[in-house]
């Protein structure tokens, strides 16, 4: 099936100009008074000695990559609907939400298409090949997530979600009502023993809190672990349903579209140590079914497609003298049977190749390489070269250059239809990515600023010159993305009676894109997040936690909108357990917006719950 409307709105449908002034003047008042604030604090408190949680903005040891991270349990203290939306927290990501509760979202980091991130489950890539509006049906649960790290890997951005230890006891449990007949439950228990495991099940409903978006998802996970002497043997099983109502997801002249998914995966894994170095070895298996019906009413309407993702992955990590090299080798097989695409396959054979040398007790640098072969599109090199220097204990600098590409998805190669053409003779699209960022953290104060320019080549898009024609997949000339990020924490601990402020975490991302070619009308390439203002608030009512989420996005050739979210809560804690009940509202403005084009998100939803830990 094809995957969205025009996202190209005309010019007319925006905001006046002077509506677009005033607003920007409002946001800039805003940033200089929160960097005021933060200033203040800052200065006021710098010999009070507080400890920081990992912050948002994070480096690695060492190359130049910028990282941001959101940990499990800060996905545990936002209560938020799905994991995934989590990311969404983070400067440079935008998730577009299609369906509500992590039903389907787009994925995008500075500006690219939802195709060009990458998804990996403890480094090992799952992608999927028939679209990259699945590649979040990820079959775990939030009980399952250590945290989720977003880096400049990929052609634009990569997405590593890393999986809790299930050597942890304990239990927990949790239970979801709500507005629109929401109801939900989950549950995750750890059995250490000579098996280490976990088990964990998940289980959403809710009928349209806009028409036709009634949804029901069921999601489950097993994960067993053996340790052995110098070597560990690991299996992670997920299963995903999804079934939900899908208004005007891929064309809003038909909006009772109905969808049904379903995600089976399997990766397992053997983690050998020697005196040489460690060797990690996984084998994986995923397989997505979707049933896709473009009338509801009509089943005759419906298209059938199964897509298999297998392959081998294997690491090879000599000694830290030996300046952190690290050797990969790759072989995996895409493959699809649809009823509308056809049947295809493609195999790939890749070597890598990385080091991380640090020069001196200030200087790291991150140097890899990687060739990928295809019987269709040949040898296709990544390669990569990063450095970071500590200036001091608190302020470090890196800077950071990736080229990267990405092949075509099968429906970017072989869908058609009336209204839109794919195209069989894509190339691969490639990039240069370049980034420079400052790092500063001081006590109870941390904050980052990155910049960015990522130079695309051949940007696969769907385009048309005038409304009438029907869109056709192409490689577009050249397309450049540019812009900056600010990002900041600060954990001031102030009191004023009952009132506590705990944190707050301010973000600002701008991107801009500058095409190198005029005459076309472009569907999902240029419509980026040009710009987003995230302020998150955690303070202590008279014994409740009030976290504030609050959020201001423009969209070049969308809307621009603020939504603000609101969660309390409330921990009892025993000997050995632990009850929270909470109450939160979404959307709490009630903003009408969309963050797809047509695809209208929901309204003021109020919810509550309970968690108990044991």
């Amino acid at each position: 099936m094809l995957i969205s409307k025009k996202t190209v709105i005309a010019s007319e449908a925006k905001q006046s100009q002077s509506g677009i002034a005033s607003s920007q003047k409002a946001l800039l008042a805003m940033t200089l008074t929160i960097a005021a604030i933060f200033a203040l604090f800052s200065s006021s408190l710098a010999d009070e000695p507080v400890t920081l949680e990992r912050i948002v903005v994070s480096r690695p040891s060492s190359g130049g990559y910028p990282a941001y991270a959101i940990t499990g349990q800060q996905i545990e203290r936002k209560n938020l609907d799905s994991f995934s939306d989590g990311l969404d927290y983070l400067p440079g990501v935008d998730l577009r939400s299609r369906g509500h509760f992590g039903i389907q979202g787009d994925l995008s980091f500075r500006g690219s298409t939802y195709e060009q991130v990458d998804i990996a489950i403890d480094g090992v890539k799952f992608m999927d090949p028939q679209t990259g509006h699945y590649n979040l049906d990820i079959p775990l649960t939030q009980a399952d997530i250590e945290r989720m790290e977003v880096t400049s890997g990929g052609l634009a951005g990569s997405v590593n979600i890393v999986t809790k230890d299930p050597g942890a006891k304990g239990f927990q449990a949790g239970t979801l009502f709500g507005e629109h007949a929401l109801s939900g439950e989950d549950f995750s228990l750890g059995m250490p023993g000579q098996i280490l495991r976990r088990v964990s099940f998940e289980h959403k409903e809710a009928k349209a809190a806009v028409p036709n978006t009634d949804f029901e998802y069921n999601t489950a996970s097993l994960f067993l672990a053996k340790e052995l002497e110098k070597i560990k043997l690991d299996t992670l099983f997920g299963y995903q349903q999804k079934d939900y109502g899908a208004d005007s997801f891929y064309s809003n002249n038909f909006p009772e579209e109905e969808e049904h998914t379903r995600t089976i995966l399997v990766k397992t894994g053997v983690d050998s140590s020697f005196i040489s170095g460690s060797l990690k070895n996984n084998l994986y298996l995923r397989r997505h079914d979707d049933k896709f019906i473009l009338r509801r009413n009509n089943p005759g309407t419906a298209n059938y497609h199964t897509t298999y993702v297998y392959g081998f992955n294997s690491r090879f990590n000599l000694p830290p003298e030996y300046q952190g090299a690290v050797f990969g080798l790759d072989i995996g097989r895409d493959e699809i049977n649809s009823s509308n695409l056809g049947k295809h396959n493609r195999l790939y054979e890749a070597g890598s190749v990385d080091f991380s040398p640090r020069l001196t007790d200030k200087l790291a640098l991150d140097l890899g390489g990687r060739i990928d072969h295809y019987q269709k599109w040949g040898n296709q090199e990544s390669y990569n070269f990063g450095s970071s220097y500590d200036i001091n204990e608190k302020i470090k600098i890196d800077g950071s250059f990736r080229h990267s590409f990405r092949l075509p998805t099968f429906t970017e190669l072989y869908y058609s239809d009336a209204a839109n053409i794919g195209s069989a003779e894509l190339k691969a699209e490639k990039s240069d990515n370049f980034q420079a960022g400052l790092n500063f953290k001081d006590g109870f104060f941390a904050c980052g600023i990155d910049a960015f320019l990522r130079r695309g080549e051949n940007l696969i898009d769907w385009t048309r010159v005038a409304t009438s024609d029907p869109w056709q997949v192409t490689n577009l000339g050249r397309v450049d993305f540019y812009g900056a990020e600010f990002n900041s924490r600060i954990k001031p601990k102030l009191c004023y009676g009952g009132l506590i402020l705990k944190e707050a975490v301010f973000s600002y991302s701008h991107t801009v894109a500058d095409k190198k070619t005029e005459g076309y009308l472009s569907k999902y390439a240029l419509d980026i997040l040009a710009q987003r203002y995230i302020l998150e608030i955690y303070s202590g009512v008279w014994g409740l936690d009030v976290n504030w989420q609050l959020s201001y996005s423009q969209r070049d050739y969308g809307e621009t909108y603020f939504v603000g979210n609101l969660n309390i809560s409330k921990e009892f804690s025993g000997r050995d357990f632990s009850v929270e009940p909470f109450f939160k509202i979404d959307n709490f403005s009630d903003t009408e917006y969309s963050e797809v084009g047509g695809v209208v998100q929901p309204g003021r939803w109020i919810k509550s719950g309970l968690k108990l830990r044991w």
